[in-house]
């Protein structure tokens, strides 16, 4: 896994990217979190993204689903989606979770602000049916995300 915080021109401050081998998870159909941002004391994440640089394969994998949330809500920022071949992948999506959508009606919230003293993080659940993932042989996602801290002087 490799991380980086890159520049605004973009839209985004920071990214991610999950290849297949960096999951580890050796049980047949058992799910991985994979930590993803440290959420920093004092902050908002505008948005959060991602982009299927190529679809997962491998194994006997018969469905491979991500989530993306924080520790309060798994899915708060990317609801249930697949990215494996042959099972109708989604190359991307931002802010589809429960921070940005009140399940009635689309973008009806701007995002989380984080005003606590703990330390949060963002994560993305890996769900595979059929076999474990370490099966897998090919698979890269790009995770972006905007997050802008608000104890910082301009």
């Amino acid at each position: 896994m490799s991380v980086l915080t890159q520049g605004a021109q973009e839209g985004f401050t920071d990214q991610v990217i999950i290849n297949y081998n960096d999951l580890t998870e050796t049980v047949s159909g058992t799910a991985e979190t994979v930590s993803c941002f440290t959420i920093p004391k004092d902050c908002i994440i505008e948005s959060v993204a991602y982009s299927l640089a190529e679809e997962f394969s491998g194994g006997s994998i018969s469905s491979l689903n991500i989530i993306i949330g924080d520790d309060d809500n798994a899915d708060g920022f990317i609801e249930a989606n697949s990215v494996l071949t042959g099972a109708t992948p989604i190359s991307s999506a931002v802010n589809s979770g429960a921070y940005y959508n009140d399940l009635t009606t689309a973008n009806t919230v701007n995002g989380k602000v984080y005003d606590n003293t703990a330390t949060k993080i963002v994560s993305i659940v890996f769900t595979p049916a059929s076999d474990a993932l370490t099966a897998l042989t090919a698979g890269k996602l790009i995770i972006k995300a905007t997050i802008i801290d608000l104890s910082t002087e301009i």
